[in-house]
């Protein structure tokens, strides 16, 4: 091979080279414009969401004349649980639960709240306020609970979305105006790690309450609050009310029980909503499975639809029987409150 050839072979093979480094760099190129392209989409997508829901309050709960008897009824569903399983045999026969009792329970959750304002004290009831607070359905990580659940996932999903939607059609039958704020559980969640960004839209709770307001999207007696933070705020006459599931507080199995966690997790909150110009009036809160009212009213704790099952009796939590707390909401605060049982 002449000097000639030898040199013009080390031209080609330069030119190869150099052909590929910007064929490499282009490709990255091309893939980091796609990228940017799909996180766009994704954000479009998401503001195209938020855009379809109305996340500003309802004016009937903030009226700006008002009687002096005025009430808002807030009634809390949290815990549900819907679709999992306790056998009586390991609960030592205190408790049973299945779709066809869980189905009977909100049924009958909805007949008692629809007769609330007949049972509570005299007032101008002004509209129904439910909190949705979470744990709803379990997910798939919670392989402790799932592995006797009475359907998949999306069985789950589609039965309840319907028996959810008929009961807030019940409601609304009687109070005309019902408002529903959302916020996601533990149990519903898709990844073992707890998320902090993007973590309700990676929760059932989340979905099936969208799946609920699609079905009743006609409904204009029903709004909708469903929030993608951990906590929702929402607004009863000129007093703010914050709504969150309650995993948040730490501890709760010594001596004190519930009520340190709940006591540090409130004062907490108060911080930092007192950091943002946002104090509040009340913590609506569920995850415990124990009906609770804090002093003066400044926490306010779910029961639950579930009831004893064999993880609560195993770590020798507090007995407490399938029920929904519900209240009374006037102008100066909770004026009166019950547990709904089921």
């Amino acid at each position: 091979m002449s000097i000639r050839d030898e040199a013009a072979g080390i031209e080609d093979e330069v030119r190869f080279h150099s052909l590929r480094r910007e064929t490499d760099r282009l490709r990255a190129e091309l893939k980091r414009r796609d990228d940017q392209l799909a996180e766009a989409l994704t954000r479009l997508d998401v503001l195209e969401g938020v855009d379809r829901l109305d996340p500003s309050p309802p004016k009937w709960t903030i009226p700006k004349r008002r009687k002096s008897d005025a009430a808002i009824v807030v009634g809390m569903l949290s815990d549900t649980h819907w679709d999992i399983i306790v056998r009586p045999e390991d609960v030592g026969g205190v408790n049973e639960y299945n779709r066809t009792v869980a189905t009977e329970r909100t049924r009958t959750w909805a007949e008692k709240l629809a007769q609330l304002p007949d049972a509570g004290p005299a007032a101008d009831v002004g509209g129904l306020v439910v909190l949705w607070g979470g744990d709803m359905m379990n997910g798939p990580i919670d392989q402790a609970h799932m592995v006797d659940a009475e359907d998949t996932t999306l069985g789950t999903l589609l039965y309840w979305s319907e028996q959810a939607a008929a009961a807030l059609s019940l409601l609304a039958d009687v109070y005309e105006r019902v408002h529903v704020p959302v916020v996601v559980g533990n149990h519903g969640r898709q990844t073992l790690k707890v998320r902090t960004n993007l973590k309700a839209r990676d929760n059932l709770d989340w979905h099936l309450a969208h799946l609920v307001r699609r079905q009743l999207s006609s409904d204009k007696r029903i709004t909708w609050q469903i929030d993608e933070a951990a906590d929702a705020e929402f607004m009863l006459f000129d007093r703010r009310h914050v709504l969150t599931h309650g995993d948040q507080a730490r501890g709760g199995g010594g001596i004190g029980g519930i009520w340190p966690p709940l006591m540090r997790l409130t004062a907490r909150k108060q911080q930092r909503q007192a950091g943002l110009g946002r104090p509040f009036e009340t913590l609506w809160m569920g995850h415990w499975h124990q009906a609770t009212f804090g002093a003066g009213d400044q926490f306010v704790v779910n029961g639950s639809l579930i009831g004893p099952d064999g993880y609560s009796l195993a770590n020798n939590f507090a007995l407490a029987g399938p029920e929904q707390v519900a209240a009374f909401v006037t102008p100066g605060g909770i004026e009166w409150r019950t547990t709904i049982t089921v």
